[in-house]
């Protein structure tokens, strides 16, 4: 699953969950107009259910405090450029079995390359593409001929 699809599905969930927290509570206000809602005496009467309680709502915070964070994209390290993309998808052209590519350049000191291939593809052919001419015109692509480059082959096992 990627990584924008499970944010979906989570925001999703999420969603219904407080939709229908939120229609349950309205049906019970409205059932009984002089009675409190929530009702927090368990807490007063009980105290060793305090921290257990205290320490759910903080680790609820935190997690969704970085699912927030990740889903903004914090944390990433550079920019997807889309003509070193292009470039790199022109420069493989002709090898079977790849899967995807992405060109990523971080802060203007160096670029990170990704080459996801099928189980069929000719690893040996790739990175001999990639050695060859691949790199060198995708450097030129992003204007940056003497940056410092990552490739990360990924071969997939379906």
């Amino acid at each position: 699953m990627r990584a924008h699809m499970g944010n979906r599905v989570g925001l999703g969930i999420v969603g219904l969950v407080m939709a229908i927290a939120g229609v349950g509570v309205l049906a019970a206000r409205a059932d009984h107009l002089g009675v409190r809602i929530i009702d927090l005496s368990f807490f007063v009467r009980n105290a060793w259910a305090r921290p257990p309680a205290a320490a759910a709502a903080i680790l609820i915070a935190l997690l969704v405090t970085r699912w927030l964070a990740v889903a903004l994209g914090w944390g990433r390290c550079g920019s997807r450029t889309g003509s070193g993309t292009a470039m790199l998808g022109v420069a493989m052209k002709g090898i079977e079995g790849i899967g995807r590519i992405q060109v990523r350049l971080v802060r203007d000191k160096r670029m990170r390359v990704l080459v996801s291939l099928l189980p069929r593809a000719d690893v040996h052919e790739v990175i001999g593409r990639l050695d060859g001419q691949a790199i060198s015109r995708v450097r030129g692509a992003v204007d940056r001929e003497e940056i410092p480059t990552l490739v990360r082959l990924h071969v997939r096992r379906r």
